[in-house]
């Protein structure tokens, strides 16, 4: 007597039951893998932060507590074979700061914005103008350092509105307090990038930042400021340290300037007494 073999397969009920387990399955591990990447993301940029504050006060003690330069003319740059680096390059902190850091670009492109490097590349005739605009953290240029473009901190600047801009970093009353890089973002052709050279604070003569934090809007919109982790950006500290501050955090004007005394502080001629 012979026997004949089955070969019996997976009925279309059983395949679907096994389709919507996986796609289960999946809908569960895909927020612990977007969290965990989101972690590491926002990690990686604190380290970063962390190593670019420690180059800006090693750039401090070499040159007698003067502060770098936020966004300032005159002052000398030189590219990796030791040229001159013209304006805005030596405008930009990139460039200036970059011999304090061992000449590792990758310490202050982070994350996705390290792919710029290998873009810039391409193009070495570009390379040394597009590598100063989009680190991942941009400098508080106004109130460190100081900015040409918006207020140059000069003497005649200091007579009418005060040291707004710390010039040294033993002018500092809030060293713990007071930000110096914030996450930045800005446009590079039609995308947006995590990264530019400066930020600037939602208060200056005016309110300049919008009210509701909206991740939609121009990057302008907040001064340049990105808070991509959820809700938060990464800010390095003059003293050193590194945070991660809300919306409503880098709101304080505190968080921006030396001599601001409430959170929503606009610089004023000072009212000299005679």
């Amino acid at each position: 007597m012979s026997y004949k073999k089955q070969i019996r397969g997976f009925t279309l009920v059983e395949l679907l039951v096994v389709f919507c387990v996986i796609c289960i399955l999946v809908s569960l591990l895909l927020p612990v893998l977007s969290n965990s990447k989101h972690t590491v993301y926002r990690t990686n940029e604190i380290n970063s932060s962390k190593q670019l504050i420690i180059g800006w006060q090693m750039y401090a003690e070499d040159h007698d507590g003067k502060v770098l330069p936020g966004y300032r003319n005159g002052f000398a740059a030189y590219d990796k074979t030791g040229s001159n680096l013209r304006h805005p390059i030596n405008a930009r902190y990139p460039w200036r700061l970059i011999p304090w850091l061992g000449d590792s670009f990758e310490l202050i492109y982070a994350n996705k914005n390290r792919k710029l490097l290998n873009e810039f590349k391409k193009d070495l005739d570009s390379y040394n103008y597009a590598i100063s605009l989009f680190p991942s953290l941009g400098i508080n240029s106004r109130f460190v350092g100081g900015d040409d473009v918006d207020l140059a901190p000069t003497n005649k600047a200091f007579d009418k509105f005060g040291p707004f801009c710390i010039k040294t970093i033993s002018e500092t009353n809030r060293s713990s307090e007071l930000g110096v890089f914030f996450s930045s973002r800005h446009k590079f052709g039609k995308r947006l990038v995590d990264g530019f050279y400066l930020v600037k604070s939602p208060y200056f003569g005016k309110r300049e930042w919008e009210l509701n934090h909206d991740l939609s809007k121009p990057p302008s919109d907040y001064g340049y400021v990105h808070h991509r982790y959820k809700g938060k950006s990464v800010v390095a500290h003059v003293d050193g340290h590194s945070s991660t501050q809300d919306f409503a955090n880098t709101l304080n004007m505190k968080m921006w300037c030396n001599i601001a005394d409430k959170k929503n502080w606009i610089l004023k001629k000072r009212i000299v007494n005679e």
